[in-house]
């Protein structure tokens, strides 16, 4: 592209910033401008921006087919390109390696969506080959790669084939591949086929449960498991593992693998297999604990006990003299020495105590211990950006369990659970108690956990997370930075760590449907709302924070809501460009809408931005000849909430500065009678005061109309009353002025 051709077009986006300005009301124009600069960005290979444009066109006007037509053809080409310049990379690395190349020409037909390729490719050995390849460990990484994204293909279909998707049958083919292996008694092929069993649970959980509870396969497995080879019982064990994750295996496991397991957590040799079998029985405790299990089902002898699965697992454990706490012991210990342990012990120790951090006295044993705090730290900080997702993860819901705080039930909600107690209890025959809150899970125990986890450098790890590519990985960081900010003791020395560089790309997202995005931007608003703008965030930052925290008002919790808005209103006393950004971006919509909530605290918050937004030059115009925006504020400076009253009649004494305004508010009914209320000796000082710069105003914009009008309702007599009374000089000085307009304009002062 010339130079010429670029500033051309670079001229039109400046064009259409204009255009967007002038239309922002208009939702149709605003998405047809979009759409227009997309293909600009396309045209300057800024495909990031494009999409971006195009995502917003369609949310400003979802219902124009035109805008849809030209937004897909768009969309399209700016994908088609960006996965070229990938596709090419990964081409070249493919043509260096011959099975890569073979696996990249499969994955080619798995990714066309053509049941016919579909089916046809699974019946012949290439799928074999890939099945292999996903269990081996002597081909290349490319390859490997390469053939887990077929088997992810495979068995998760897109929504428009799956009708007639051949997952009964490939799952059949998977299951006979896995038992031939297994029959061959070759130790090499056994290991290929638990390896690649393995392989199957890491793409689809659901396939390898299909597979592994196949009747009598875990049991075969147990029955056999003592005679295999060291390498092959790790395999076995790392399969049990992360089946425990899944409902339907859980029970064969345990059922027939109880007893081995336990044994081995308790003395075997090896310590890389120990770990993994107390990791699985960690789990395995965890799953029953939290009512992952169906005690209904297979196990129930009619009194409520599941005896099939809790008791077994638990005799297993006694006749080894194994218990719970000897187990989080273990895991704990192994992650303290993470500096002379193998990878895969650390690993396994890592994802059995984020399930064990779902108990109480772990969550206090895990939060108390600063060795083991800072042991994940490090960890987390020395594995960044190697392959280490589910290191990472594990590391993450560690700090997200033992900081996650019991939700505050709204009393609909309060009542739904005393229902399901009382069902609960009477399907067991007893009577509904209610249930004991856990001391661990308390307030106060939760703020001494993130108090510790703060110290001890969590935000670090943290931002490891955040910065990762995985979507899970950003939810866990995302959920444990709002736990840690909800204490308010937290906030100054989490900002001295610079939590802000690890939360705000996350509430950055182009995508606000991405799950960690209100939930970041949370985070910030409670950050924003106790801090000062300024030093915490920054003038640039504050106006990048607007639509995050707008969102957060959009959204249907309440608490949202009400932060969203806390947080805006502090942030739009920066500056008032902050306060242009947020009109612009149509905040005063927003607001408008929150201040007619049932929720009085929303209300209040609402009222209170829509008061600080009034010092905004558009919005002071906009409000000053509006009669309904204005009778509203007249209504809420008579509402029963002091901190409702006070951000009302402020609203009003701004805006009364219009003799407009002036001219339509006298026009209220019972407009004389609302504002003198405001000069009650009952209300507090700083509400006199507004009352009394309103009277200032009406008066001085409207003459002695006004000034009649307050009399008939004994304004001047209150006016006095605070001359008196007031211990503010700047109230009582303001009040006398206020009187001598009264005398000026014919009203007599006794």
């Amino acid at each position: 592209m010339s130079d010429d051709s670029q500033k051309d077009l670079e001229t039109q986006l400046d064009a259409f910033k204009a255009e967007l300005e002038k239309n922002q009301n208009d939702n149709s124009k605003v998405a047809s401008i979009l759409l227009k600069r997309a293909a600009v960005y396309d045209k300057l290979n800024k495909l990031d921006l494009a999409r971006a444009d195009i995502e917003t066109a369609l949310k400003r006007d979802p219902s124009n087919e035109n805008a849809k037509k030209q937004a897909q053809e768009l969309y399209t080409r700016s994908t088609t390109a960006s996965s070229s310049v990938e596709d090419s990379s990964f081409t070249k690395k493919s043509n260096d390696d011959p099975l890569a190349t073979r696996f990249q020409k499969s994955l080619e037909h798995v990714s066309s969506n053509n049941l016919d390729e579909i089916r046809s490719f699974i019946q012949t050995n290439d799928f074999v080959d890939v099945l292999s390849a996903c269990g081996s460990s002597d081909i290349s990484t490319q390859a490997k790669a390469t053939a887990y994204m077929i088997l992810t293909k495979l068995f998760n279909p897109p929504p428009e084939i799956q009708k007639g998707h051949p997952i009964q049958r490939i799952i059949e083919l998977c299951a006979r591949y896995f038992s031939r292996s297994i029959d061959s008694g070759k130790n090499a092929e056994k290991l290929l086929a638990y390896r690649t069993l393995l392989a199957v649970f890491e793409t689809s959980m659901t396939v390898g449960a299909a597979i592994l509870s196949q009747e009598g396969t875990v049991e075969e497995m147990m029955d056999t498991v003592d005679f295999e080879v060291l390498e092959v019982q790790q395999a076995m064990v790392d399969v049990l593992a992360i089946a425990s994750s899944d409902k339907s295996c859980q029970k064969v496991i345990v059922k027939f693998g109880s007893e081995w397991l336990a044994n081995t957590a308790a003395r075997a040799k090896d310590e890389r297999l120990k770990a993994t079998a107390r990791t699985t029985l960690t789990k395995l405790q965890a799953q029953q604990q939290y009512g992952q299990q169906d005690d209904n089902n297979g196990g129930n002898d009619g009194s409520g006990k599941n005896t099939s699965t809790v008791d077994s697992l638990k005799e297993a454990m006694s006749k080894v003299n194994l218990d719970s706490n000897d187990l989080t012991d273990t895991l704990m210990m192994a992650i303290k020495s993470y500096k002379t342990q193998d990878d895969s012990i650390v690993l396994n120790a890592i994802e059995g105590l984020a399930y064990s951090t779902l108990q109480g006295t772990v969550k206090d044993t895990v939060g108390n211990d600063p060795v083991l705090l800072k042991a994940l730290v490090a960890i987390s900080i020395n594995t960044a950006g190697a392959n280490s997702n589910p290191l990472l993860f594990g590391i993450g819901t560690i700090f997200k369990n033992i900081t996650t705080y019991k939700p505050v039930l709204n009393e609909q909600q309060k009542q739904m659970k005393r229902l399901r107690e009382m069902a609960n209890a009477k399907s067991k025959g007893k009577q509904a108690q209610e249930e004991q809150e856990d001391p661990a899970d308390q307030d106060e125990a939760v703020d001494e956990r993130v108090r510790l986890v703060v110290d001890n450098g969590a935000a670090l790890a943290l931002l490891v997370l955040s910065k990762n590519t995985s979507d899970n990985l950003k939810g866990v960081a995302a959920q444990t930075y709002l736990n840690m900010v909800t204490p308010q003791l937290t906030r100054g020395k989490l900002l001295q760590q610079g939590i802000v560089k690890g939360l705000l790309p996350l509430a950055q997202q182009k995508n606000k449907d991405a799950p960690y995005y209100l939930v970041s931007a949370q985070a910030l608003a409670k950050l924003a709302i106790t801090s000062d703008p300024n030093i915490a965030f920054g003038v640039q930052i504050a106006h990048e924070l607007v639509i995050p925290f707008l969102e957060l008002c959009k959204d249907s919790v309440q608490l949202r809501q009400f932060e969203g808005l806390m947080a805006l209103t502090n942030l739009a006393s920066v500056d008032d460009q902050v306060r242009q950004r947020i009109y612009v971006d149509g905040g005063m919509t927003v607001f408008e809408n929150l201040q007619l909530s049932n929720n009085d605290m929303v209300q209040r918050a609402a009222t209170e931005m829509i008061c600080n937004m009034t010092f905004c030059d558009p919005v002071f115009e906009q409000y000053s000849t509006s009669p309904n925006r204005l009778r509203l504020l007249m209504i809420l400076s008579d509402h029963e909430d002091i901190a409702t009253r006070r951000a009302a009649s402020g609203a009003l004494a701004i805006l009364s500065n219009s003799k407009e305004a002036c001219d339509r508010i006298i026009k209220v009914d019972r407009s004389y009678e609302r504002i003198t209320r405001l000069l009650s000796s009952e209300e507090e000082i700083d509400i006199q005061h507004r009352g009394i710069e309103m009277v200032r105003c009406v008066i001085g914009n409207t003459g002695k109309e006004a000034a009649e009008g307050f009399a008939k309702e004994e304004a001047h007599i209150r006016l006095a009353e605070i001359v008196m009374k007031c211990q503010v000089n700047v109230v009582r000085t303001a009040a006398m002025e206020v009187l001598k307009m009264f005398v000026e304009n014919g009203v007599r002062i006794n």
